[in-house]
Parts: C-alpha cells; sequence; structure tokens
C-alpha cells in the first residue's frame, strides 16, 4: 500500500547541517536542531537569540551531549535530554516556550497523528532515528505515512524512519506556553 508523502508548508526554520565543533567534538545534532526550533519561534516571538552555532553550544551542556566513543568526535544526545535539558535551558532565558516531544518503540500511529497536527499548524518538527541504519536527529521537510512513518530532513532530502522496525523513532516540537516538565 503507498502512501502519499505530506510535505512541511509553513515558514522554514534554519537549516540544521554543517555542525560545528566545541569542546572537541561536534557540537551534535540534538543540540543543532533544538536551536534551529527554537531561534525559528524566538523569532515569531521577536526574542532575540545567540546565533545557531553559539545557541547549539549552549544546548549541548544543557542537553548532556556526550561523545560517543570510537565515532570522532560524534556527539549523541538521549531523547528524554533533548526535551529535558531544552526546557531547563527555556526556564533559565525566561521563554515562554516549552519544548515536546514523543518517542517509542513503533508508535507509528501516534507519531503521524502529531506530525499531521504540527504540519497543519505550520511548526516545524524535529525527527529522530536511533536504529542500526542511523542515528539522527533532524529537521522534518515531509513525511510519509506508513509502518515505518519515513519523513525527509530539509538539510539534503534524506530519509529517516520514525517507526524503525529495530530501534527508536520520534518527534520534537517547540510550543508556546512556558517550559512544563519534560515527558512524551
Amino acid at each position: 500500500m503507498t502512501h502519499d508523502p505530506h510535505a512541511f508548508t509553513g515558514p522554514r526554520p534554519p537549516h540544521d547541517g554543517g555542525q560545528g565543533t566545541v569542546r572537541g567534538g561536534l557540537v551534535g545534532c540534538g543540540p543543532l536542531s533544538a536551536a534551529c526550533l527554537l531561534r525559528w519561534h524566538a523569532a515569531r516571538l521577536d526574542r532575540p537569540l545567540p546565533p545557531r552555532d553559539a545557541l547549539a553550544a549552549e544546548l549541548l551542556t544543557a542537553q548532556r551531549a556526550f561523545i560517543v566513543p570510537a565515532t570522532g568526535g560524534q556527539r549523541a544526545v538521549l531523547p528524554w535530554d533533548w526535551l529535558s535539558g531544552t526546557n531547563d535551558w527555556l526556564r533559565a532565558q525566561g521563554l515562554p516556550l516549552r519544548a515536546r516531544g514523543l518517542w517509542g518503540v513503533r508508535r507509528a500511529d501516534a507519531l503521524e497523528r502529531h506530525l499531521h497536527r504540527l504540519f497543519t499548524a505550520g511548526t516545524p518538527a524535529v525527527g529522530l532515528e536511533f536504529s542500526p541504519r542511523l542515528q539522527h536527529y533532524g529537521l522534518l521537510s515531509a513525511y510519509q505515512p506508513g509502518p515505518t512513518l519515513r519523513a525527509t530532513l530539509l538539510v539534503d532530502g534524506s530519509d529517516l524512519h520514525l517507526a524503525p522496525r529495530v530501534g527508536v523513532g520520534g518527534v520534537f516540537w517547540i510550543e508556546e506556553g512556558g517550559p512544563t516538565r519534560a515527558g512524551p
């Protein structure tokens, strides 16, 4: 069964490609994707934030990003740390935003409902795939319903599987309203 792709039609956030290095490793796709979402929302609120890479370096600490051994400096962020760290940073800045997310094993239907809601509202989202094929967070430009809920990355058009057959996937977003306790 073929499912039609659904494209994000809202104003595009800055792309999350080209990671800089910070303290001996790449800043990481978790902090970089969060920085892009935060800058997009802050611009709508007319609130200045540091440039993308400087903001990602701040979020690196807040999200407890760690260098993965034997990867040449690749950093990783656990899904709950993406949420709690981003919300901790938002609280410290006094921004009226909160990070939200939904992730898990084989949750394609719930993830698809959230993506539909976000894309319909013109709200950008970050996808997560942690599988033997790929370990990455990235801003999404489209998604295609189906068993693995394939999504297209904004930066280069490559795919994430948000409900991989083996592994964990998810969707993360920022919404207005004060940061609350992090969690799905």
